[in-house]
Order: structure tokens, then sequence, then C-alpha cells
């Protein structure tokens, strides 16, 4: 056993408490662990409170592998009576026990994504065994008479981020207005309320319509099928990337007009619709063809190239890889900004809130407890959020086309960082063609064109004097109305066509 033991009295030594790395720690073996035994860390100094705790421990041991039953447990409590460490762990019981009551069961995602746990990892350490009145701001925010004492906001703004300090004082304002009704602490006298801890700047990327046509595209050519298929999905659904990647057979529907998904947010656990294009359906039936079978129950639909259902990192690693051959080194766009451009489509076709909250399963409306009591997610108001997607889809590009506003900057792409479009062969293209219905696109079409499920060009005409002239599409040149027409000349194809589209 790595370190060296203890001696408790005499020279007995007491089993299986070793120190490792400068620290004291009761490491019980594979076997013990077996059985249920975990590892217990004391600190760099053994107290006889730590030995006393080593010993119950052995003793606890030894009755369970000769078959006897445990001892009536001592608990030992883990945090000082009155301290901020046992009121948090009281204030975490009480939640637990209130959502028993409620019948609600978290699920592993949504207990990892609770602030409490994640904010108390940075106060712990310097507030755990403290009690809350010897708590003073200087020690939230810094003393700038002494610029050794940094303070836990600008420790964790310097460590991690802005956004990870406002949650957490977020957490301990919360957690004190517990404290102030256990009766430890004054409700008004919160040392984190003499400073404001001011939310940051929400995320304001958005992707366009046929970016995100290109990036499936390129995903499915590059071989990622599973992760084409949840692009498209995403897409259409506006669901979460945690949401998307968890669907599975049983929750898949069908009715005489399309396709679509009933299921629990992983967040929030509200109910959501997700509802699927026409085009999104020929693709997920394309991907779920060529699976040797059927996802059906609780089986995930979206698979990696290994076969294995995507996980959160697989999932990650997989959209960049194919948001970097497509877009370069400097896009930082995300998978989960798709939920986000979804809303700007829909908010620019004039939808309603509600109608818009019951698309994104969530609180959008300006009354949230009335439209959580009155108006239940329905499958009509989610078409509905459907159709105004299209109308404020069609009021952006017309916007971006006629140059009344340029593009975000985010949204721009890279020149001269694409691979060579020869690198893809054509047999693999026009099966993917002939399978899928998604025709490979011309170079640097990203528009209307791109986005129909029939990918052929079409010829356009005008009127001029009684007159019809084929014009093409309507986006190259402008002419002395001020209508916008590309041009048919060799040049332009030529500069259209630059090398490394996906």
């Amino acid at each position: 056993m790595i370190g060296h033991v203890v001696s408790s009295m005499g020279k007995d030594k007491i089993r299986y408490l070793v120190c490792q790395h400068g620290r004291w720690k009761w490491k019980p073996t594979m076997t013990m662990r077996t059985a249920g035994f975990t590892q217990i860390n004391f600190g760099r100094e053994l107290t006889n409170a730590d030995k006393a705790q080593a010993l119950s421990l052995n003793s606890a041991w030894d009755r369970h592998r000769r078959g006897l039953p445990p001892e009536t447990p001592v608990i030992v409590p883990r945090y000082p009576e009155g301290s901020i460490g046992a009121a948090y762990l009281r204030a975490l019981a009480l939640r637990e026990t209130e959502r028993r009551s409620k019948g609600i069961v978290w699920s592993s995602e949504q207990r990892s994504r609770d602030d409490w746990p994640r904010a108390w990892r940075w106060i712990e350490p310097l507030f755990g065994d403290c009690d809350p009145k010897t708590v003073t701001p200087e020690h939230l925010i810094g003393d700038p008479a002494n610029p050794r004492k940094i303070g836990l906001r600008p420790m964790i703004v310097e460590k991690i981020s802005e956004a990870e300090a406002h949650r957490v004082i977020k957490v301990w304002r919360a957690l004190w207005k517990k404290m102030a009704r256990f009766g430890m602490c004054a409700l008004e006298q919160d040392p984190s309320l003499l400073f404001a801890n001011s939310s940051p700047s929400p995320r304001q990327y958005v992707w366009r319509n046929g970016e995100a046509v290109r990036l499936v595209k390129c995903a499915w050519r590059q071989g990622y099928h599973g992760l084409a298929a949840l692009l498209a999905v995403a897409w259409d659904s506006q669901l979460s990337p945690v949401d998307a990647r968890s669907l599975t057979g049983n929750q898949w529907r069908r009715d005489p007009v399309g396709t679509w998904f009933e299921l629990d947010r992983a967040k929030t656990g509200r109910p959501a619709v997700a509802t699927l294009s026409r085009r999104t359906q020929r693709l997920l039936a394309a991907y779920l063809g060529q699976m040797p079978v059927e996802p059906i129950g609780f089986t995930p639909i979206f698979r990696n190239r290994s076969g294995s259902a995507y996980s959160k990192d697989k999932l990650g690693d997989d959209f960049r890889a194919v948001r970097k051959t497509l877009f370069g080194n400097e896009e930082k766009r995300q998978l989960a900004d798709f939920r986000r451009s979804g809303s700007v489509e829909a908010l620019a076709g004039s939808i309603e809130p509600e109608k818009l909250s019951s698309k994104m399963a969530n609180s959008l409306s300006t009354s949230n407890r009335l439209h959580k009591t009155y108006g239940p997610v329905q499958l009509a108001s989610v078409r509905d959020a459907d159709e105004a997607r299209q109308k404020g889809r069609a009021k952006l590009r017309a916007v971006q086309l006629s140059g009344e506003r340029k593009p975000d900057k985010s949204s721009r792409i890279p020149t001269g960082k694409f691979p060579n479009q020869d690198q893809f062969s054509a047999k693999p293209l026009k099966t993917m063609a002939r399978a899928t219905g998604l025709e490979p696109a011309a170079s640097g079409v990203t528009g209307r064109r791109s986005n129909q499920l029939s990918y052929a060009r079409r010829e356009r005409t005008r009127t001029t004097g009684g007159a019809s002239e084929w014009v093409g599409d309507t986006r190259g040149t402008v002419d002395s109305q001020g209508q916008r027409y590309r041009s048919r000349d060799l040049s332009w194809r030529r500069a259209q066509s630059a090398p490394g589209t996906c």
C-alpha cells in the first residue's frame, strides 16, 4: 500500500489508513469498494477524531465480512452546528424532500445542471465551516486596501469567467435567504447586496438557414450520418443538444400531416413537441434505413461513426470537426445556437409569444404562470411556430439580400480556408442524393435554391414592355429599377466556384 500508516496506540497500526501526497486518507481495497465502502479523505494533520473514524470504519468492515449485521451508525457532523456548510446540507435535503413530495425525480442530466453543487465548490473551501455572521463584503468582492485579499468573486472571474462568478454569487444570495429562514442570520445583512452582481451579456450568435443546410450536407458527406440527421432534427425542432441526442424510438410519433417527437426536456422536465420538416423526415428515414436494426423502446436514435450513442463530449467533437471543415478555425458558433436561431426566425415571422413558448417548451411568454396554467403545449401551436419561422426566414433573407443590413461578423465565411471540393468523390455524392434527395448544390449556393427539396436550378423571367426576358436567380446584379439579378456570365460562375466548398 502506498504511503505510511499511523500508530493509534503503542505500536498498533490502523488498517487502511495511509498518507499520500501529504494528506491522510482511509483507503479501502477493491473488495471493500464493491461492498459499498468508499475512500474517506482527512487533512494534512491526523487528529484523534480522524483516528476514531478510521477505527469505526474498520469495525464496520469486519462485521460485514463476517456476515454480522451493521452496528447503529453514529452520525458524525461534517460541518459545525450553525455553520454555512451545515445550512447548505440542510437546504439541499429540504429541496430533495420537496421534489419527492411532488413526485419529481431528477435525471442525471438535471442533477449535472444544478447550480448549487457547482457553486458550492467555490464557496465551501472559504466559508464551509464559518458562521455566516462573520462574512464581510470584502470576503466576497475583495479588499481595496489589501490587494492580496482578492475576494471570492474576482478570484472566480480570474480563474474561470464572469458568467461563473455571476452564478456563484446568485447561489450565495439564495443560500443566505435559506439561512435567514433558519434563524442563523438577518435577511437584510447579506454582504453580497453591497455590490452589484450584473449578469454577463447573453450570447447573440445565430445561424442562417442556408448555413445549417450546409452543415447537414457536409456532415453526411464526411461520413457523420448520425450527426447529419441530428443537426437536421435540432434545426427544425429547436431542441437543445442534450434533448436532441437523447431522442429515442418510443418518442417518435406520426400522423397524416407529418412526423414529430414527444419528450420531456432534460433541463426543466417540461413536455415538448419536436416537429420535423419534410426534408428532415426524408433524411431521417435515409439514416434509419442504413442502420442494422430500427431503434425501438428507449434505444437512442442518433449514433456516432463507431455505432455508440452520442455522448455530450463526442457530439461536441464531431460538430467542431464538421464546422472547421466548412467554416474554418475562426468560427466559434455552437450547436446550441440553433435554438436561438429558430427563435429569431419565428419572431421575425410575427409569432405569438405563447406559440413560440410551446415550440421551445419554456416560459418565454409574458405571464409564465398563466401560460403554464392555460397554455399547455399543443401540436397545433408548434406547427404554427414552424410556419412563422418560414415567414421570418424569408424576411431575414430579403433584408440580407437587399443590402439593408450587413450579415453579422460571426456568420461571415472566412475565405481561403475550405478544403478542395475535388477531394470528395462524385459516386458517394450521387448515392447520397438518391437516398436522401439532398442533391449536391453548386459552390457558394446557400440561399433559397439550396434550401428546397429539389435542388435543380430554376429559370426565372421578368416582363419588360410585354416581352419576357430570362434573368436567372435574382441575387447577382442590380438593375435600373433597383431589383437584384444574378449574372449568367462565366466569370461569375468561376468566382462563385471557389475551391473548398464542402
